[in-house]
């Protein structure tokens, strides 16, 4: 017998909580109506004025609103611009005013560091744009100047290792293209 006063409790409840959310909702929507409807009925002639002045003053104002706004969004536009100029021509970089080298050479500078390479004659033009606009790290002056050298001396070890395998009678031969050749292959194609 415990169970069915519990349940009868439980629903009673319910039908309480339901019935309330129901009288709530619908006092709600006659009151939204009731004050809708009376808002433009029992309008007298300064509220009409009021709201009609609210509405020309907000047209008249917006253009020159809409010019701020976009007058701020422009001046941060031109700040993020010269953000980022500065960040690619390196402006942005505090230079320290003598470098880690001359201190380690020295006073003057003189010395050598390890790794640094001696200025050559056929360096990497000034005007070449190593990967800037991919966002890869640019090469160093001393890297570039390091690979340069290390690619200068690749090329002449594969010369002097293609000239020692070959005699000059091989090389002359080899660039010696005369028709007297051509004539010699095809009467060693008639022979056979």
């Amino acid at each position: 017998m415990a169970t069915p006063d519990a349940s009868s409790v439980v629903s009673d409840a319910l039908n309480e909580f339901f019935g309330e959310l129901y009288t709530f909702f619908e006092t709600l929507f006659k009151r939204f109506f009731k004050n809708l409807y009376t808002s433009f009925v029992d309008v007298s002639a300064s509220r009409w004025t009021k709201v009609v002045c609210s509405v020309v003053g907000y047209i008249l104002i917006r253009p020159y609103i809409e010019a701020w706004f976009a007058k701020m969004h422009e001046k941060d536009r031109k700040k993020q611009l010269e953000k980022e100029r500065a960040a690619r021509e390196g402006k942005g970089e505090k230079k320290a005013k003598v470098s880690a080298n001359a201190l380690r050479g020295g006073g003057g500078g003189g010395g050598k560091v390890l790794g640094e390479v001696e200025n050559t004659d056929d360096e990497i033009e000034e005007g070449e744009d190593f990967a800037t606009a991919s966002g890869v790290p640019e090469w160093g002056k001393n890297a570039r100047k390091r690979q340069k050298k290390y690619m200068r001396e690749l090329q002449r070890e594969a010369e002097q290792r293609s000239s020692q395998n070959l005699t000059e009678d091989q090389v002359m031969e080899l660039l010696d293209w005369s028709d007297s050749e051509d004539e010699q292959t095809k009467e060693e194609k008639k022979d056979e």
